[in-house]
């Protein structure tokens, strides 16, 4: 019996992580405030550290990105474009994570250059490396389903970010006379009555969404790979990061930073984004069969045919058999 161990992305993952993105933000709207002030710790020092190195995934896939459109292109006319390209790309994240790392956990310049340099290149690199073995095809796919995720949730969630203008909840409890406004209510009314601390930081007041939730999202990427390459465990990587931002995202409502609404909101939209090519690209068992299923047929008719049993043929008749025959023959004419 032939058996289609083919690997895909399960729309059992993308259906139930959107579901839970939704269910996360209907209790944020009930119970936002309430969450933070049973949460809070601002000296949590394991909650810093992951601040510091949570936006990275993000700049992974865009490093990734990068590197498989220097492979696409290396033996083309235009490779000097790819290297050029591919090497911005590449030190989007390291320029990004300096910021994060001296900000968050206090990493002096030199050391913030290194870590950043370690934790956001060898990762792209790596991601493009898994993937050298596939078909130019799919590694143009690949590339952009990269920038569609990690690029387009990023500019969401930074153009959301500076139209809501929700005040953090570190802000409300070290002002008192800050309001408390849901996430479906943006207030820009908020910056002018207190125009003096918008002044001193305009972060304070970019809560909604959570851009360390969103950047931590794009962990799902990785399960790009198997689906590519055939190699690996497709659940693995999707339980594995869930986990992962699962504890980032709590991580943020510790520090005070964000809200419950917050992280749901930025989670949805890089995961719809994910579910969306996930789909559209035939990554689903759906795409898959789709894609292949006809291939896999004329492979099971093949092999059929080649297992199939050849007729036997009977033996002939010896000779001395045959005459015996002939005999036998003979005699009952003769009666």
């Amino acid at each position: 019996m032939y058996i289609d161990e083919r690997k895909y992305i399960s729309s059992s993952w993308l259906i139930c992580g959107l579901l839970l993105g939704i269910a996360g933000l209907a209790l944020g709207t009930f119970f936002d405030l309430k969450i933070d002030q049973l949460l809070y710790q601002p000296d949590a020092s394991w909650a810093k550290y992951l601040a510091a190195f949570g936006p990275v995934p993000a700049f992974w896939g865009i490093g990734a990105a990068g590197c498989l459109l220097i492979d696409v292109l290396r033996d083309r006319s235009i490779w000097w474009l790819g290297w050029g390209v591919g090497f911005v790309m590449l030190l989007a994240g390291p320029v990004y994570m300096i910021d994060s790392l001296m900000t968050e956990i206090d990493m002096n310049w030199l050391a913030a250059w290194i870590t950043g340099l370690l934790v956001s290149v060898l990762p792209s690199v790596l991601y493009a490396v898994l993937m050298r073995n596939t078909s130019e095809q799919d590694k143009i796919q690949c590339i952009i389903i990269l920038l569609i995720v990690c690029v387009g949730s990023m500019l969401a969630v930074q153009v959301l970010k500076r139209i809501w203008y929700r005040p953090r909840f570190f802000l409300l409890e070290n002002n008192p006379d800050i309001p408390f406004t849901r996430w479906y209510q943006p207030d820009r009314d908020v910056i002018n009555q207190f125009a003096a601390l918008y002044a001193q930081d305009h972060d304070y007041f970019r809560s909604f969404p959570s851009g360390h939730t969103q950047s931590i999202t794009c962990l799902f990427l990785w399960a790009l790979i198997p689906v590519y390459t055939q190699k690996g465990s497709v659940n693995f990587t999707m339980a594995l990061s869930s986990v992962v931002v699962l504890v980032v995202a709590i991580s943020r409502i510790f520090l005070g930073v964000h809200y419950l609404s917050d992280v749901s909101m930025a989670f949805l939209i890089t995961f719809t984004l994910f579910a969306i090519c996930v789909w559209g690209f035939g990554l689903s068992w759906r795409g898959i069969q789709k894609k292949f299923g006809d291939e896999d047929e004329d492979d099971y008719d093949e092999y059929e045919d080649e297992f199939e049993e050849e007729p036997v043929e009977e033996p002939k008749p010896s000779r001395r058999r045959r005459r015996k025959k002939d005999y036998d023959d003979e005699d009952e004419n003769d009666e």
